[in-house]
């Protein structure tokens, strides 16, 4: 388990990210991360893989919608105050852990103004007037997608993840622009249900798998 302490201090087996732009509002800069979800739960999207979330970023820039922007980029968790993100909120803080694109057919990722995303909801109460807490993310959400992936054949998948977070940001370009490469974009899908993947920096491409049902998330701003 790794403890970062810095803008937001937490406690997770895997390094996280987010997809961020700023904005500037009446009240002054705003910091906006990616919301995903529906109903009671949506909240930020978390994302445990790098090259997933430098993948999501690029195509929502690229196929952003009219009332979006093209200036997300990546940051990590420790570098955005979630704590303070989390006091604008009412009621429980959903942190949406991505861990993959749900696709159309193995090569194309389903993109709708932005990829559609396969994730976990994990809920946080935070305090009112709370300070300086760590934000403690369970065991049982990594564990979850342990298994996901083990069912694509990547049982090993977290230690792929170990070695791009290693990465500085000339080195991360390589297996990103590959992951983007190979990828294909469909803006009509089918709504057929379950195909999701992830891209496998040791074997150069999406592998990708079908579920029994759909992982739906739409962006919200």
């Amino acid at each position: 388990m790794k403890v970062v302490a810095m803008k937001t201090q937490y406690i997770a087996p895997m390094s996280l990210w987010l997809v961020v732009r700023k904005r500037f509002l009446g009240t002054g800069l705003f910091i906006e991360p990616a919301w995903v979800g529906s109903g009671e739960k949506c909240g930020p999207v978390v994302f445990v893989s790098r090259v997933l979330a430098e993948s999501y970023a690029y195509l929502r820039n690229k196929y952003h919608g009219p009332d979006d922007s093209d200036t997300w980029k990546v940051v990590a968790l420790q570098d955005f105050d979630l704590l303070d993100h989390a006091r604008g909120v009412d009621g429980p803080l959903y942190c949406m852990m991505a861990f993959g694109f749900s696709m159309e057919d193995a090569d194309s990722v389903i993109c709708i103004n932005a990829p559609r995303l396969r994730y976990v909801p994990l809920p946080f109460d935070v305090p009112d007037g709370a300070h300086g807490i760590t934000f403690a993310f369970g065991q049982w959400v990594f564990d979850f997608m342990r298994g996901e992936w083990a069912r694509l054949g990547l049982p090993e998948f977290d230690r792929e993840l170990e070695a791009t977070d290693e990465l500085d940001a000339l080195s991360i370009t390589e297996p990103v622009q590959t992951a983007i490469g190979r990828l294909n974009v469909c803006q009509e899908p089918s709504h057929k249900p379950g195909l999701w993947a992830v891209f496998s920096t040791r074997q150069q491409m999406w592998v990708s798998a079908c579920e029994a049902h759909a992982a739906v998330s739409r962006p919200l701003h």
